[in-house]
């Protein structure tokens, strides 16, 4: 019957939180017309994605080099997006704009269910897993990622929650197959692919596991030696993460392959970038009080980007509080109360850490820990600490369930002799810095406004709060009274037999809509064709039809100015661009263009738009002297003359040191006069050479020319240089020279000749073998478990009296 109860509860569960997620996103589900209009997804991640997609469909596979940013680079290394995570299918099948929406809802609604399977893989009851599940399901701090885009960064987080369950149900059961889906589920967090939150959380994992070593297993008892009791939580955790990184070697490998090759388009260096975008002191009040520095257009702290919110949610507080204080009573088991103390003491470090400079925590981790000072934004730590309370808010409910039950057993109806589940002096201890804001922001909201101003932002601070903000303040104060009054009331009226346990279902009502409320202003949606980040125009449609194989557009829009595209934008039109937006240039790239971004290259270094053969210039203002090709009202698109992009440059000139060639390059005359070739020691250069070359074939990883050199020498090419590029005259494999710092050349012999470039990355055909093998020898641990659980269970029955 208590099965039977559980498994009603538990879909429940799955279809409540399908209900609240579709009701929650109904502007976009139900109306195909719409997109959620992320800022990032747009203006970076869309077009990414629809070159992938576009690629797939083609049939060539999984792109591994991209032509249209920055004149060419590394595609899969790039971390582009989640193109081998399960629900980018959905890019296949549905217009993009839609399937990038619907893979938010379905993370909503994942996360959802994952928190209620962690309470449930942590012994709680039933409600209170429920519990979990509702304070996760549409929490701000996740949900407001959507705003700018950042699915990787939601998809991660969504993940966090299985990931710990999983953790949990594996040092319960010593079951090595528990392990194989963690190291499945971290996997799967490399293919969101948000490296940082998946690092992050793993670092909580770890955590976790440190403490079941040495708190739980040291413990327990049995005649199973103490060692083995530790090793073998040891070992599968060990197994758990080297089967995620085979699993997402295909990922992972060419990610590592271009770390030497690239520099990392950001202005801070050492700790300085390490700690940057941390989370400001003065919102930590964020957590329970958003209004109080406001939030989007409302927003006036410290944060130079702030797209998103910290909020928890005022009952997932008050009941990770109220499990708190419980903790210091016997109505829980040990193990449940020292479970509580770790995730309470895990959560006060993560957030010192997300502090960043501000506390030592965060400089010990970055001296200390391996890849922290490849990370930025330490505030990204929140992303487990919500997690936790969530949990927390869990235990909190099981607090009073156990006391209710402790005296329904023991004590009276009426509550006598009944243990009392907290102290209700600790727990008002708990609760002064909540219920103090709280109470200031209801009674005296602009008092507390210039409170925060004189005391908590720098002197003179520009921005100030918005003509509402006192409102807003108000209201949010009343929330936070009203949130921690019935979290504690009901729970204590529960624990007492006072009330009955369906309370809950007022706390998780009362839960899911202030979430709601909150999270609510971070799902931007739009009707896509009239989006300006994916809308057509003539400018689009001209460059569609006139833009040759190699031919590059250059957006000249807000370094000169005034805005026209975003920055990815032609590459979603399969258009190539000599700009684009990535967090990383190629090395040789980034030092031609020196100190400037590269559109600022093309307006300072002569030679620059010859070089990425520069066809097309968009702007926003009219230009006098060029060819106009379309418009759109404050968007001119012009025609620029210039050079083929394959020729024999006139001189060839040697260089030994990259520095030089960078000099030379600069302030050369036009690159079919001079190219410079950087030449190793004890060799020598190509000799220049003079002919014609033609695409006949023009692919992200492989470029095909006719050539016709009437005298054999340099061929050079405006396409960018990397190692993993390939050339072959006449079938024949030839040196790739690095040619004009960043480009690509080749000596081809006198006469008529094919000339062909391919892309190889032996990185990602090793990552893909691994990635195969792994999931193999997964499938394989899996079967044997279950054959030897079959076994034992034969063996066992036959050893039954009658078993025979």
């Amino acid at each position: 019957e208590a099965a039977a109860t559980d498994r009603r509860l538990a879909w429940g569960v799955v279809a409540g939180a399908a209900l609240v997620t579709l009701a929650f996103y109904r502007e976009f589900v139900f109306d195909a017309t719409r997109l959620l209009a992320g800022s990032d997804m747009l203006l970076e991640g869309y077009p990414l994605r629809q070159f992938y997609v576009d690629e797939v469909l083609s049939g060539r596979g999984v792109p591994l080099w991209t032509p249209h940013v920055y004149g060419g680079m590394p595609f899969v290394g790039l971390l582009p997006g989640p193109i081998f995570y399960p629900t980018t299918l959905l890019y296949l099948v549905q217009p993009l704009t839609r399937a990038i929406g619907w893979t938010f809802v379905i993370h909503t609604f994942a996360g959802g269910v994952f928190a209620y399977f962690m309470g449930r893989s942590f012994k709680l009851r039933g409600w209170s897993a429920a519990v979990c599940g509702a304070a996760f399901l549409l929490t701000s701090y996740v949900t407001s990622h959507l705003y700018g885009g950042q699915d990787g960064r939601m998809f991660a987080m969504a993940l966090i929650p299985l990931a710990l369950g999983l953790l949990e149900r594996a040092l319960r059961s010593g079951d090595f197959r528990w392990y194989g889906l963690l190291g499945a589920t971290v996997a799967l967090q490399i293919f969101t692919p948000h490296v940082q939150v998946m690092y992050f959380s793993s670092l909580a994992l770890a955590s976790y596991l440190v403490f079941h070593l040495v708190v739980r297993a040291r413990g327990e008892a049995g005649s199973e030696p103490a060692w083995r009791r530790l090793v073998r939580p040891a070992a599968g955790f060990a197994f758990a993460f080297v089967s995620a990184a085979g699993l997402g070697a295909v990922q992972l490998f060419p990610a590592f392959s271009i770390l030497s090759e690239v520099t990392r388009a950001a202005p801070e260096q050492g700790y300085a970038f390490a700690a940057s975008y941390a989370l400001p002191a003065q919102e930590l009040t964020a957590f329970f009080l958003p209004g109080l520095l406001g939030s989007l257009g409302t927003y006036w702290g410290t944060n130079p980007l702030k797209l998103h919110t910290e909020y928890l949610g005022v009952v997932p507080l008050a009941l990770a509080l109220f499990a708190l204080a419980a903790s210091f009573r016997s109505a829980l088991a040990i193990e449940a109360r020292r479970t509580i103390w770790f995730l309470w003491g895990a959560s006060a470090l993560g957030v010192l850490f997300a502090l960043g400079a501000a506390t030592p925590v965060h400089r010990i981790a970055y001296t200390v820990l391996p890849m922290i000072s490849s990370f930025r934004a330490p505030s990204m730590m929140l992303a487990p600490v919500v997690v936790f309370v969530a949990l927390l808010a869990g235990f909190g409910w099981d607090a009073a369930l156990a006391a209710r039950e402790g005296g329904s057993r023991g004590g009276t109806e009426s509550g006598e002799g009944r243990e009392q589940p907290v102290s209700g002096a600790v727990l008002s201890l708990l609760g002064v810095p909540f219920l103090f804001l709280g109470l200031a922001a209801l009674l005296a909201p602009e008092g507390l406004l210039r409170f925060v101003a004189v005391s908590w932002l720098p002197s003179g601070w520009p921005r100030t709060p918005s003509p509402d903000a006192a409102d807003r303040l108000r209201f949010g104060g009343l929330v936070v009274l009203l949130g921690f009054g019935l979290a504690w009331g009901v729970a204590l009226g529960v624990a007492r037999g006072r009330l009955a346990a369906s309370g809950v279902l007022v706390l998780i009502a009362f839960c899911v809509a202030d979430a709601w409320r909150v999270s609510g202003r971070y799902v931007p949606v739009a009707v896509a064709a009239e989006h300006p980040a994916v809308a057509d125009d003539r400018v689009l449609r001209a460059l569609r039809d006139e833009a040759e194989p190699g031919e590059r557009v250059w957006a000249c829009g807000a370094r000169c100015g005034f805005d026209t595209y975003g920055a990815n934008r032609f590459m979603a039109e399969g258009v190539s661009s000599a700009t684009g937006s990535q967090k990383f240039l190629l090395t040789p790239y980034a030092r031609l263009v020196g100190g400037f971004r590269p559109d600022e290259g093309l307006l300072q270094i002569p030679g620059l738009i010859a070089l990425l053969h520069v066809r097309y210039l968009v702007t926003g203002v009219a230009q006098s002297g060029l060819e106009i090709v379309a418009e759109e009202p404050g968007r001119f698109l012009y025609e620029i003359p210039g050079r083929p992009h394959a020729y024999f440059p006139a001189q060839v000139v040697p260089v030994r040191d990259t520095s030089e060639a960078v000099r030379l390059v600069r302030a050369g005359p036009d690159p079919r006069e001079r190219a410079v070739v950087e030449v190793p020691a004890a060799r020598t250069s190509p000799p220049a050479g003079r002919g014609a070359a033609t695409i006949v074939r023009y692919e992200p990883e492989t470029i095909e020319l006719d050539v016709q050199a009437e005298s054999g020498g340099l061929l050079a090419i405006s396409e960018i240089h990397h190692p993993y590029w390939r050339a072959y005259v006449d079938d024949d494999e030839t040196e790739v020279w690095r040619v004009d710092v960043a480009f690509r050349g080749v000596e081809v012999p006198a006469g008529a000749r094919r000339v062909r470039f391919e892309y190889e990355s032996p990185a990602y055909r090793a990552g893909l073998a691994t990635t195969g093998l792994s999931a193999m020898a997964l499938v394989g641990v899996f079967g044997l478990s279950v054959l030897r659980t079959r076994r034992r269970r034969r063996v066992g029955g036959m050893g039954t009296p009658g078993g025979g």
